[in-house]
């Protein structure tokens, strides 16, 4: 690891060497105990591939699958297929490389933004905001501020809190949607289950959905749910709103449960 690569914010994770038309390269690296965090690897894909679209279309969906469990000490390449341009949908397929090995791959949408209907069912809870909430550290992720509210009380790994990013994001479509992503990981809503000496080993899925545009550098409420617990596997899904109440972005994601010994 060259100290020189060693990132300070999540715009330093962002900042991907082009290796050619649809070649990247993150060469941010940092020594960490733990494996390489899903949303940074899933939010420099969705980067990736906004890179290779026209600018007025924007991302409004992606799935991706973690194959292997990265390592953060080791630059990573990320490839991109493409797949399609239509006349409003933009279709990419994206792999992160590490060591010659696929860790993660991601199929993602871009669109371009048209007037129409826009409405929502699911609302923001009733919760103090950000500003009178309890400071929470965060772990792992950069730039992130965090408050959970005070009715929630202090945990170790909240499922409803506020965040925004310290970096300065700015209004870039794409980058917040990028920024959007790189929290859609952050946190699980499975640990109200009784799993009988069952944890979570790793993430296997991944899918986030874009509604609205939004500032990450302003408050977002974040809220997960548990689903459901079968086959080992785990389903929990998320909703993002902004201050102003407007659902911007929604997720689901499965972890893999093993037996503790």
């Amino acid at each position: 690891m060259s100290p020189e690569t060693r990132p300070e914010t999540l715009l330093d994770l962002l900042d991907l060497e082009r290796l050619g038309d649809d070649r990247f390269r993150a060469n941010a690296v940092f020594a960490e105990e733990h494996a390489l965090y899903g949303g940074q690897v899933a939010a420099q894909a969705l980067l990736v591939a906004g890179r290779t679209v026209e600018d007025d279309r924007l991302p409004h969906s992606l799935h991706g699958y973690f194959l292997r469990a990265g390592d953060p000490s080791q630059p990573t390449e990320f490839r991109v297929d493409r797949d399609r341009d239509g006349r409003s949908f933009s279709a990419r397929r994206v792999v992160a490389v590490q060591r010659d090995e696929v860790i993660f791959s991601m199929s993602s949408s871009f669109a371009v933004p048209g007037p129409g209907m826009d409405e929502q069912a699911e609302s923001l809870p009733e919760v103090t905001g950000p500003e009178e909430s309890l400071h929470w550290e965060a772990p792992r992720l950069f730039s992130l501020a965090a408050r959970i509210p005070p009715e929630d009380g202090i945990k170790e790994w909240p499922s409803r809190f506020w965040s925004r990013f310290t970096a300065g994001i700015g209004d870039d479509p794409l980058l917040n949607a990028v920024a959007m992503t790189y929290l859609t990981d952050f946190s699980a809503a499975l640990h109200t289950f009784e799993t009988d000496g069952f944890l979570p080993a790793a993430s296997l899925d991944h899918a986030v959905w874009f509604h609205r545009p939004v500032r990450m550098d302003d408050w977002v409420f974040t809220t997960y749910d548990g689903t459901t617990i079968a086959g080992n596997r785990g389903l929990y899904t998320g909703s993002y709103f902004d201050r102003d109440g407007r659902l911007v972005a929604s997720m689901a994601q499965e972890a893999l449960y093993r037996k503790v010994r």
